[in-house]
């Protein structure tokens, strides 16, 4: 779900689109708990850590600590974000077809980074990766509903409180129904964080290595 403000356009280099030469640096990768949101985001009446999650850049990527289903359908989704690859410029509060167009493109392309460590992350338990690939096939789908149910935040005038308070007035019931099925999908695992965090990790690298090589 957008959080309804300009983004922030990460640096060439930060998304690994800049020219690359031997004494460059990787860029830092940089990963918190949801519940380390900064107070602007928490003051969001939508913001919950059991879901929330953005990834701006390499260096600022938010993720659940929450359970497994809902930490590896949201990393997926955020850092499908960080992909160069037909990535949207033009998202933005007062754009919601290409806000639209964005969110969509994250879930159906961050997906596949996620799912390549799977295996490596349930080394033990095989069994548990086709109840995730589930759960991020109904988290995406809820969230993308949310997502077109606050196209009202994107037409008429008004300031960004004001439209999230007609947001709220408007279609709140539905939204808060909708974030408790996606609840529903939970599998009562807690993330093993410094494992989950790994595996981001990689595939945030796998990204930024792609952002280069496919430019």
């Amino acid at each position: 779900m957008p959080e309804f403000k300009e983004p922030a356009i990460s640096s060439a280099n930060q998304m690994g689109q800049g020219k690359c030469n031997k004494t460059e640096q990787e860029p830092k990768i940089v990963i918190k708990k949801s519940s380390e949101a900064p107070p602007e985001v928490k003051a969001n009446p939508f913001y919950d850590a059991e879901w929330w999650g953005r990834a701006n850049s390499p260096d600022d990527i938010y993720l659940p600590d929450s359970d497994e289903a809902l930490s590896f359908a949201i990393a997926a989704h955020e850092i499908g974000h960080l992909i160069a690859r037909g990535k949207r410029l033009d998202t933005g509060i007062d754009n919601f077809e290409a806000t639209l167009a964005e969110e969509q493109r994250a879930w159906d392309m961050g997906w596949e980074y996620i799912q390549k460590y799977l295996g490596e992350y349930y080394e033990d338990s095989p069994e548990v990766i086709p109840t995730i690939e589930q759960a991020f096939q109904e988290i995406r789908n809820i969230l993308m509903q949310i997502t077109k149910l606050s196209e009202s935040m994107y037409s008429g005038p008004g300031s960004l409180e004001e439209k999230r308070e007609l947001l709220l007035s408007e279609n709140g019931e539905d939204i808060r129904k909708l974030i408790e099925d996606m609840k529903k999908e939970k599998i009562n695992l807690k993330p093993e964080w410094d494992r989950f965090t790994t595996i981001v990790e990689k595939a945030v690298k796998d990204i930024i290595s792609d952002n280069v090589t496919q430019k």
